[in-house]
């Protein structure tokens, strides 16, 4: 019995003893267990690197002019409109050249007058120097017959330039007579066209409209218009009673009257215009008038105007016409004297000729006859600057006429156009504006922290705000300006680029998303940019490394390159693939 119990008690401490052992063990293995520490990581893997700027540009067209005129004028011509495709050269735009037309034609006159007498100076130079070799000679008697018959001829050449003349100025009196002579006609229909505008288009608008007390027939909001109406029609009374007074007149009434009649009438008409204006005013505030009489006052008076307007236009051409007729008078009467001079001189030289050749030459002549060819030679010379000076004349009223004549100087589209008919334009006014046609590029403000990743020829994934992001427009870069431009306080730089393929859904104006990829590495060796932190001023990584079967974190020293726009940056030493980088 007393052994069981030891055997008992022996067995129960072996196994107190082997449960402690257990414990033991199991504390140190749990113990080992929470010191081992774990990380996290990455590998340093290859792959491929991309570097980007991303910058918002616009749309802008490869050319873009403001087109205005040199001096001022009254437009006569407008040939395009807006969104109108125009080419190279093309005439856009002209002011009135009537002055200039006068100018160039007596301009043209006087050289064709210049180039006549130089002409005749050469021709007298040649005679003169003909002479002076005939003095030296001495003349044969065929020759003083012969220089006989010349004068003859000459002489009856100079009576056919005489009599060519005299018809030149009868024709030139009788072409103009007849341009004087419409005038009458055409100031007689301006005073019916007024008489009918004022006494019959709009007589219905006013009572006691014949007495100095005119009054509008109709009441109107706009009072100031209906007190100039009235006033209006007070001068109308008096500007009609005028003309009638110079239209019946006119027969009597000399060249210079008829211009100033012309001028009159014109005023006349352009005042009664003026006066339906002022009407029109009152009739556009009218209250309490029935749409059918609106409608039937705005037609009479719109009729009124259509004839003054016409009347007006007649004696402008009249006027033009007789300005022209004058200048072609005068020109061909000039260009008939000269004829006349030059035959003068034909026969001074001519009787010269015989008188030398009919008397023997003496030293003292010879000597004379040299001065004469002297003479002859400057008289050229003289000229020839005369020529020159009436060529030069000709080429700035060229210029001038050019300067009336706007031309679109590219292919393109015109954005803005503010010319009218008839409108007088000012000086460096913008008349159009055109930008090529079908070519933009695309600018931006690059800020100065990545302007150094930027150089030409980079290629951009351009999208538009007018698309979706699944649009994706090719350009390139072509130029970056060196010169810094400060938008709030931060120093930026424009790049301008330009589409790789013209693309008809690109517009002016349009803003643009720019990714930029200044740098493109494939296959290289690549970890987070994060994982990296500065020791002793040098890069450096922490690398997980197995070492006798126990994980270690070593510290590493590393050398980088390009950096992505992805958070990823180039490794070019310190380590290879596949090693473990700790994440911080």
């Amino acid at each position: 019995m007393e052994q069981e119990k030891t055997k008992k008690s022996k067995k129960k401490k072996y196994f107190y003893i082997a449960l402690i052992v257990f414990v033991i063990i199991l504390v140190i293995f749990i113990s080992r267990g929470k010191n081992k520490e774990e990380y996290k990581f990455v590998l340093a893997e290859n792959g491929d690197l991309i570097q980007e700027v991303d910058v918002v540009g616009r749309v802008e067209p490869v050319e873009s002019v403001d087109l205005s005129f040199e001096k001022s004028g009254r437009i006569v011509e407008v040939l395009v409109g807006i969104n109108d495709r125009v080419e190279s050269g093309q005439i856009l735009v002209s002011l009135d050249s009537h002055d200039l037309d006068a100018q160039l034609n007596q301009a043209q006159a006087s050289l064709e007058s210049a180039r006549a007498s130089l002409k005749q100076y050469q021709a007298a130079l040649e005679n003169e120097e003909a002479n002076l070799s005939e003095l030296e000679k001495g003349a044969k008697l065929e020759e003083i017959q012969l220089a006989e018959t010349m004068v003859s001829n000459a002489q009856k050449t100079l009576n056919d330039t005489f009599v060519n003349l005299e018809n030149i100025k009868e024709k030139a009196e009788s072409d103009l007579e007849n341009l004087y002579d419409d005038v009458g006609d055409i100031l007689n229909d301006g005073y019916f066209k007024l008489d009918d505008a004022i006494n019959k288009q709009i007589d219905d608008l006013f009572v006691n409209d014949t007495s100095l007390n005119p009054l509008l027939s109709f009441s109107t909001a706009n009072s100031q218009a209906k007190i100039n109406s009235e006033i209006g029609r007070v001068k109308m009374g008096a500007n009609l009673a005028t003309f009638k007074a110079e239209v019946e007149t006119i027969s009597s009434l000399s060249y210079d009257n008829l211009d100033q009649a012309l001028i009159s009438g014109e005023k006349n008409l352009s005042s009664a215009r003026d006066f339906l204006n002022l009407i029109t005013e009152a009739i556009n505030s009218a209250v309490n008038v029935s749409a059918t009489d609106l409608s039937v006052y705005k037609t009479n008076i719109n009729l009124a105007r259509t004839n003054l307007n016409t009347a007006i236009s007649n004696i402008n051409s009249q006027k033009q016409l007789i300005s022209s007729q004058k200048i072609t008078n005068q020109n061909n009467i000039v260009t008939a004297q000269n004829k006349i001079n030059e035959a003068e001189n034909s026969l001074k030289v001519y009787q010269d000729q015989l008188a030398l050749k009919k008397s023997g030459a003496t030293v003292e002549q010879i000597i004379a006859q040299e001065s004469k060819v002297k003479q002859a030679r400057l008289n050229i010379e003289v000229q020839e600057s005369k020529v020159k000076q009436a060529e030069a004349e000709i080429d700035n009223i060229y210029a001038q006429l050019a300067k009336n004549i706007l031309k679109s100087p590219i292919k393109g589209i015109v954005t803005a156009q503010n010319a009218k008919v008839g409108e007088i334009i000012s000086l460096n006014s913008l008349v159009v504006s055109v930008i090529s046609q079908d070519k933009f590029e695309l600018k931006a403000n690059v800020p100065e922290a990545d302007i150094a990743k930027i150089k030409k020829t980079n290629q951009i994934q351009v999208t538009l705000d007018a698309y979706d992001n699944e649009t994706i427009f090719k350009a390139e870069i072509f130029s970056i300006d060196p010169a810094e431009k400060i938008i709030e306080g931060v120093a930026t730089y424009k790049i301008t680029a330009k589409f790789i393929e013209q693309d008809e859904r690109i517009k002016s104006g349009m803003t643009a998303d720019m990714n930029i990829i200044t740098a493109e590495k494939k296959d290289i060796l690549i970890i987070p940019s994060r994982t990296i932190y500065e020791k002793d001023s040098k890069n450096t990584v922490k690398v997980l490394i197995q070492q006798k079967k126990k994980e270690i974190v070593e510290e590493r020293e590393i050398k980088t390159g390009l950096k992505g726009s992805e958070g990823k940056i180039e490794v070019l030493g310190g380590l290879q693939v596949g090693d473990k980088i700790i994440m911080p």
